[in-house]
């Protein structure tokens, strides 16, 4: 019981930091400087929004519970997946190595597979990002957050040693930061889509 508490607690926190990742996300992806009309321009948007959702990045690790070795419980990778799907590979790709960089500079068990699944996670979410339209889009978004959220998990166990000590990181923080990350990406989506659609 006192586990689930525990769970539910940390997926609403993360929730919270999630939900001002989205506002900022939505607020950005609104100005008329990430809709440019020249190829030159499109390159500068896609860095500009890197930049911006790698500082974000950095404030989901910020803002994440630190455990005793060192494991952070965060958002982080929400705004590197945002920032692949605004703004494509490049975008992804930036946030995703100012996130993973800062992530390594905090240290602890998880540092250089939480480093690695945020640059990877960034560039991925840039390539697919094409693919998610049609009426089933939140569902491919809800597939997409869920899959490289779950292969972050699978990455800790791969690069902490001893593997008992990676089972039990896993155990602790795989539900809340799946799901908030999972819900978090499903939310910007929506509300993205929805942004699209009002007239300027």
């Amino acid at each position: 019981m006192a586990d689930s508490i525990a769970t539910l607690t940390s997926i609403f926190t993360l929730l919270g930091t999630a939900s001002f990742m989205i506002i900022v996300g939505l607020v950005f992806s609104g100005f008329k400087f990430f809709k440019p009309s020249s190829a030159k321009n499109a390159t500068v948007a896609k860095v500009a929004i890197g930049v911006v959702l790698g500082l974000l990045a950095v404030f989901g690790t910020l803002m994440g519970t630190k455990m005793a070795d060192g494991t952070i419980i965060n958002v982080r990778e929400l705004a590197v997946m945002i920032a692949g799907i605004a703004g494509g590979p490049i975008s992804g790709l930036i946030a995703g190595l100012m996130g993973g960089v800062q992530r390594y500079t905090v240290g602890g068990a998880t540092a250089l597979p939480c480093t690695v699944s945020t640059i990877l996670i960034g560039v991925i979410a840039g390539l697919v990002s094409v693919r998610l339209t049609g009426r089933t889009y939140l569902l491919k978004g809800a597939a997409l957050g869920l899959g490289l959220e779950s292969a972050a998990m699978g990455l800790i166990l791969v690069f902490v040693q001893p593997f008992s000590q990676a089972v039990t990181i896993v155990e602790k923080i795989a539900v809340p930061m799946i799901a908030a990350n999972t819900v978090g990406l499903v939310l910007w989506l929506y509300l993205a889509n929805k942004w699209k659609q009002t007239p300027d």
